[in-house]
């Protein structure tokens, strides 16, 4: 199973490295990775509902992604993603489209005094869709990213009970939106800042959400699955 699990993850980098130049997906718990050879799989609900441009007009984009995390090593993990997403640039509707995407986590540093761990996410979406004028577009966003949570103990409470772990940290997000044409129409780069929760139900599922801010209004829901 593992096997095959990197084989799919190996496949989709490849993939998406071949592609030309992604809509926001969510940053996800900094540091909390899932261990050697653990793996969960999920889906994700996100939406940008506002990004300026300091040029004219401002985009908006949807995505339904399928998620993948595969542990590297204890500190390491490999994320990619799957599925669909439609885009809006300066009022102008694209079809929906494939979405693709890759990236890593990393655990950097344990405070155990402060149940405390901090750790980063590089990681980058493409949506390819259709616009309304004909020709294939694309809308890329690359995110590195640096947060902390508190480690609530990786399980679930005593007694069945869920837990809750909190989370947020600061965000450098670069876009670029490429048209049929094969010329950059638009490009951004900002500092932004994330936070969300995440509600383990069992040892097995968990649930959460998040809000980026600052340099973008998106919101994003997702649900994982641990194997």
């Amino acid at each position: 199973m593992k096997f095959i699990l990197l084989a799919i993850t190996g496949f989709f980098s490849f993939f998406v490295a071949l592609s030309s130049p992604a809509t926001a997906a969510p940053i996800g718990v900094p540091g909390a990775t899932v261990g050697t050879n653990q793996s969960t799989l999920g889906l994700e609900l996100n939406f940008m509902l506002d990004r300026d441009f300091e040029g004219p007009g401002d985009t908006e984009s949807m995505s339904v992604l399928a998620k993948g995390q595969v542990g590297m090593s204890e500190r390491v993990d490999f994320l990619y993603r799957a599925g669909f997403g439609r885009f809006e640039v300066g009022g102008r509707d694209s079809d929906a489209g494939p979405a693709f995407g890759f990236g890593t986590k990393v655990t950097w540093a344990t405070l155990d005094d402060m149940n405390l761990k901090i750790g980063s996410v590089a990681q980058m979406l493409q949506v390819r869709a259709d616009g309304d004028s004909g020709g294939r577009n694309s809308f890329t966003e690359y995110d590195f990213a640096l947060g902390a949570y508190i480690d609530a103990g990786g399980a679930a409470a005593p007694e069945g009970r869920s837990v809750l772990t909190t989370y947020g940290g600061f965000v450098f997000s670069s876009l670029e939106i490429v048209t049929s044409g094969g010329g950059v129409a638009l490009e951004d780069s900002s500092f932004g800042a994330f936070a969300g929760l995440l509600m383990k139900v069992n040892q097995k599922t968990e649930v959460g959400a998040e809000l980026r801010l600052l340099d973008q209004t998106a919101l994003s829901f997702y649900v994982a699955f641990a194997f």
